[in-house]
């Protein structure tokens, strides 16, 4: 028998499994939703600041330079309780998976490494819809994307996401959730100015998949996000389109899906060990 055959076959199962281990990692994306600076709530699919109950002045929902997630008991330049808030985003990522799939083939490429970046502020803003304060806010991934933002009426909330203090109510409204990672807003003391925030996002296989599955000739071009509020002392404003700060943008890495081996395939290399252990035990016999 070839005495490097053993070695061969060895190597070759080894590569079997080690090389379906790690992934190449092909492209970096990110898209950004599109900018609402200016909307003053004039029906924004992309983003929509969703209130805990109906005001005379914005209704259901707010999509104007900036939104907020916030509790009750947040800080406003008018000394007032803010109104407790959550925030929704849609992102177009439709033409992108598109573009992806032509390059690399649909099926052989992966999402990894995906992160939820934007722009907020340590300073009380001029405008007494925000909060500021410290607190704790969870990243959900949402199926729902047929939403958008509107004033609506008291008894129509139309097709504003609901507010949400608990999974379950989200649920209830979005078919299918995902929490992405459950986050902490710090604001330092007589800390002011914009800071630039950005949150890894847990690999989930339903958030991964509605990527995976979006086209922008499709009916599933987007994908969406809520940010809910765990803390009545939470204020964050998120800028989406005011004051020239960054929008909020969701990126990841593009990595390569090595096919795995063929069932037969391990099994002749399984096969094939076995042979030479039974060579060797009858040679030492």
């Amino acid at each position: 028998m070839n005495k490097h055959l053993p070695t061969i076959l060895l190597g070759l199962l080894a590569a079997t499994f080690i090389g379906n281990v790690s992934a190449a990692t092909l492209t970096h994306e990110s898209i950004s939703i599109v900018g609402s600076g200016g909307a003053g709530g004039t029906g924004s699919t992309a983003s929509d600041m969703i209130f805990s109950s109906y005001s005379a002045v914005d209704g259901w929902g707010w999509a104007g330079g900036a939104g907020g997630v916030q509790g009750s008991l947040s800080k406003t330049n008018t000394g007032a309780n803010a109104l407790a808030a959550n925030e929704a985003f849609s992102f177009n990522i439709g033409s992108i998976v598109d573009s992806l799939n032509t390059t690399y083939g649909a099926g052989n490429w992966n999402v990894a490494n995906a992160s939820l970046s934007f722009t907020s502020s340590y300073s009380v803003q001029n405008n007494s819809r925000f909060g500021i304060g410290s607190g704790t806010f969870d990243i959900y991934w949402v199926g729902n994307d047929d939403w958008a933002q509107s004033k609506g009426t008291p008894t129509d909330r139309q097709l504003n996401p609901v507010y949400a203090s608990n999974a379950a109510a989200l649920q209830s409204w979005a078919g299918s959730t995902s929490l992405l990672g459950s986050e902490t807003f710090a604001v330092p003391a007589g800390g002011t100015g914009y800071v630039s925030l950005s949150y890894n996002l847990a690999s989930d296989a339903s958030f991964f998949s509605d990527i995976l599955s979006a086209s922008a000739s499709g009916t599933n071009k987007e994908t969406s996000f809520y940010l809910m509020s765990t803390a009545d002392t939470l204020g964050m404003i998120i800028f989406t389109g005011g004051q020239g700060q960054a929008l909020p943008t969701l990126s990841f890495d593009v990595v390569s899906v090595i096919p795995v081996p063929e069932p037969e395939n391990i099994v002749m290399l399984l096969a094939g060990l076995g042979v030479i252990g039974a060579t060797v035990r009858r040679r030492r016999v």
